[in-house]
């Protein structure tokens, strides 16, 4: 069924946006939303709260008076293309990145609104229109100009009841892997305490003294020993910074040729290995898997590996983690003239706790466990997603 196509300035009783002013920010009063505020699940007023005082909101944002039901719509910046549907019945300001569109209720539901504001057929089509030398932005005018395929009322709410349980359903999905994120956490303070406090006489040893040996603390290599032209699409997988913040679940796309990854076998990381980031996101790490074929670390890279019959790299990766005091000893190491990154030499000094290898390989095997949970929730989470998207494509050209 082909749909009707209106231009939002006659589905919407009002469109405009925020102020232009620079705002003065009061401790307290009434509740003031930028950009960052607007997301796809909602407005969220109370991570980092701004507010201006009564009287500079009824003195310069109340022309913009939003109300339960609107949507506000991302227009400037990084992030423009974000809907987000008001659900509050309070008052509060608006800056000009955030416009302001009030369906007709007779003619355009707002969450079936905001639900095709979101869409990537919104966002590949109008997105694409954006102006502005510095900043990206769309114009209120532009705006106004956008057409939206409109079936009947019914058929609308009909579309954003559906699509609004399918997100439910992600939601509930992506908080499943959250709460055992935290999971993990709790476990570890559980049986070792905070490495803070260190109130169960654990004890303490450099990280030089759990791996086999000192020189088994490895920077990867540097530009004059490893080029770029020698990189290929095939061969010995070289790892980077992304891959390690991915937990080497993101997979490489440069390689080594064997005979370059023997030249650098010094630097090389096989599973059971820690690879920490010394660069950029200073101090993540992860366990090297089982399932991946020996590689070679980038430059922003640093090895450690451990004595088996002394320390877990489960259970020390998650102490790099977690611990306070090893999150302090870091922030002391890693300090750089123009980018913070870590001192190899420092780094065989910092100190970390050692309980009984039993206890170590208890808490490795309830991680396993955990991240057994995890993988069946990242797949049905994948599985959520793919439905989600069917679903928009289908509802917004008329085939839901």
């Amino acid at each position: 069924m082909k749909l009707p196509l209106l231009a939002l300035d006659e589905v919407c009783l009002k469109i405009t946006d925020g102020t232009h002013h620079s705002p003065p920010i009061a401790a307290s009063g009434i509740p003031y939303v930028t950009a960052k505020h607007v997301k796809p699940e909602g407005l969220i007023f109370f991570e980092d709260p701004w507010y201006v005082s009564e009287a500079d909101h009824s003195a310069i944002y109340s022309r913009c008076d939003p109300k339960k039901g609107d949507v506000l719509y991302i227009k400037d910046g990084a992030t423009t293309g974000i809907a987000a549907l008001n659900t509050y019945d309070f008052p509060f300001s608006m800056l000009s990145s955030v416009a302001l569109l009030r369906p007709k209720p007779e003619l355009c539901d707002s969450r079936f609104l905001c639900w095709w504001l979101n869409s990537p057929i919104s966002k590949e089509k109008f997105i694409g229109q954006m102006g502005g030398a510095a900043i990206k932005r769309l114009t209120l005018a532009k705006i106004k100009r956008f057409e939206i395929p409109l079936p009947p009322l019914a058929e609308q709410r009909r579309i954003a009841e559906v699509l609004d349980k399918a997100e439910a359903l992600r939601a509930k999905r992506r908080d499943a892997l959250a709460q055992l994120d935290s999971l993990t956490q709790s476990l570890f303070l559980d049986l070792f305490g905070d490495p803070a406090f260190n109130e169960r006489k654990w004890t303490r040893s450099p990280l030089s003294g759990v791996c086999r040996s000192p020189d088994h603390i490895k920077c990867g290599p540097f530009g004059t020993q490893l080029s770029r032209d020698e990189f290929k699409t095939e061969g010995v997988p070289l790892w980077g910074i992304k891959n390690v913040n991915k937990l080497f679940e993101l997979p490489t796309h440069e390689f080594l040729e064997p005979r370059t990854a023997k030249r650098l076998i010094q630097y090389s990381i096989e599973p059971g290995d820690i690879v920490m980031t010394r660069k950029g996101t200073v101090g993540n790490c992860a366990v090297y898997p089982s399932n991946l074929p020996l590689g070679i670390m980038h430059s922003d890279l640093l090895r450690l590996r451990v004595n088996p019959e002394t320390c877990d790299p489960i259970f020390l990766t998650h102490q790099l983690h977690y611990s306070r005091d090893v999150e302090g000893q870091l922030a002391l190491i890693s300090g750089g003239a123009v980018m913070p990154g870590i001192n190899v030499t420092r780094l065989k000094n910092l100190e970390v706790l050692l309980p009984p290898l039993s206890l170590q390989r208890e808490f490795a095997r309830r991680v396993a466990a955990v991240e057994k949970l995890k993988t069946a929730q990242r797949t049905a989470l994948a599985e959520s997603d793919a439905l989600f998207a069917s679903l928009q494509h289908r509802a917004f050209r008329g085939k839901l």
